[in-house]
């Protein structure tokens, strides 16, 4: 009896022991990382703008066309009404000595500014640097040339204006946005 006992206390330690379950499997997936290493002496960022890594979204908001400047000069409306611009001054952030130049280009160009996509008609935007109107009729792209020094603020300021040659009037309601790349070389 007492052979039989350990047997069946044996083969029961065996019998448990074979059919115990497997750990369940849980949640199973895979952790991706993303980014890049670049060596770029310099940083863009703008207070007057989101970013997004280096693209950075300029909201203009809604305007009148009585608010409107002109192409020649942006800063002053044709409907006698206060114009609004829209600063987006950026700050580049350098290895200290380094000479910094910043390209602009319109990925369309109307006139001396920039061409605006969407429904709205007449309208286009321009912009400066301090108070200089950035022509980019004959070229298609501006450089600008910032000093040297580890922060450098280039001043800009974006103006929904008319189209060279049209008046109030002529402006029509709707969307408008445009897409300027820019480029940062340095020295």
């Amino acid at each position: 009896m007492k052979k039989s006992f350990v047997s069946i206390a044996i083969l029961s330690a065996l019998f448990a022991v074979g059919v115990q379950a497997a750990p369940a499997v849980g949640a199973m997936g895979v952790i991706s990382f993303e980014g890049s290493i670049t060596v770029d002496a310099c940083q863009v960022t703008s207070g007057g703008a989101t970013s997004s890594g280096a693209d950075m979204l300029v909201s203009m908001g809604p305007h009148s066309a009585e608010t409107l400047g002109t192409e020649a000069n942006p800063a002053m409306s044709a409907g006698k009404l206060s114009t609004i611009a829209k600063s987006i001054d950026l700050n580049v952030n350098c290895t200290e000595g380094t000479k910094v130049f910043l390209s602009l280009k319109p990925s369309q160009v109307m006139g001396k500014g920039v061409a605006v996509n969407g429904t709205a008609q007449g309208v286009q935007i321009m912009l400066m640097n301090g108070s200089n109107v950035l022509d980019f009729s004959e070229k298609k792209e501006v450089i600008l040339e910032a000093s040297s020094g580890s922060k450098v603020q280039i001043p800009l300021k974006a103006y929904y204006t008319l189209q060279a040659g049209k008046v109030v009037s002529d402006a029509k309601a709707g969307s408008a946005s445009a897409l300027v790349a820019y480029t940062l070389s340095y020295e």
